[in-house]
């Protein structure tokens, strides 16, 4: 097995560094799968997926080299912390010239991830290197590291910008641990929560709906409630900047946010339906 990376984009960086960040909060632990075309990140289990990430290897690496396990399993899964290799590329933050990440064995296996810096203080560049045990996940468990199967959705509506919603599900969390999330054919997407003194919803109209066909009923809608901070937690992918994020629904069932950000990462976030209050 071998993989090495290298990312000398300023974006790129910003980015990879953004999802870790992010993953970082969900877990304490994670799955990178690595494919000739792709790097994935793994959040859950194969019975409870909650967040499915993939980076495409050409707009992410200028250098990019990753032989498998053999020819006819051309595959590497690794599991690791993600709050560990967020706390590496920290580093990032500061003036980074490139990043480089390679699969190496130190005593055990490891993410050695290489970045070089140029200080404020000074034009000479220097290199930070840091090491992130991994474990090297066996082929015969790699079916529960799969892209999780996506359903058929009772509806999929674009949804308004994760700052504004953000304001309002912080305010929301105070009054009630559970969310209803509502969306309507005619393009409604409505925020709700429900307490023994007071109903408070917001909102949003003139939303596109996916896949509509004229013949069904505007007035339609589908819901599904949620735990409030798993959706509140969703909001902080906020941070990547994506072309577009649609909120599927499966009604009393899953809540699936789907982004996508110019065709080079996308972005699958499963909560499941809670009983209504």
């Amino acid at each position: 097995m071998k993989f090495r990376c290298r990312m000398v984009n300023g974006v790129a960086m910003r980015d990879f560094t953004n999802v870790a960040n992010t993953i970082s909060r969900l877990a304490r632990t994670c799955v990178m799968k690595l494919t000739t075309h792709e790097v994935c990140f793994h959040v859950g289990d194969d019975r409870s997926p909650i967040a499915w990430t993939v980076l495409s290897q050409k707009q992410f690496f200028s250098e990019y080299t990753m032989i498998g396990v053999s020819d006819e399993h051309n595959e590497i899964y690794l599991e690791f912390s993600p709050s560990m290799l967020a706390k590496c590329l920290s580093s990032l933050k500061m003036a980074a010239k490139s990043v480089k990440i390679k699969l190496t064995n130190k005593e055990q296996p490891c993410l050695t991830i290489e970045i070089d810096q140029v200080p404020s203080f000074s034009s000479e560049s220097r290199q930070c290197v840091h090491d992130v045990p991994v474990t090297v996940i066996p082929r015969k468990e790699w079916s529960e590291f799969q892209a999780p199967v996506v359903p058929s959705f009772d509806i999929s509506i674009d949804m308004p910008e994760l700052k504004h919603l953000r304001n309002v599900v912080d305010q929301m969390g105070k009054m009630s641990p559970t969310l209803i999330i509502t969306a309507s054919r005619s393009g409604k997407f409505i925020l709700k929560v429900e307490t023994s003194f007071a109903t408070v919803a917001t909102h949003f109209q003139d939303l596109r709906v996916q896949g509509e066909s004229q013949n069904q009923d505007e007035e339609e809608k589908v819901t599904a409630t949620v735990d409030i901070k798993k959706f509140a937690m969703f909001l902080t992918w906020d941070v990547i900047k994506a072309d577009s994020v649609t909120c599927n629904i499966v009604a009393d069932r899953l809540i699936n946010m789907y982004m996508n950000i110019e065709n080079h990462m996308e972005i699958h976030y499963f909560i499941p339906a809670v009983a209504s209050a």
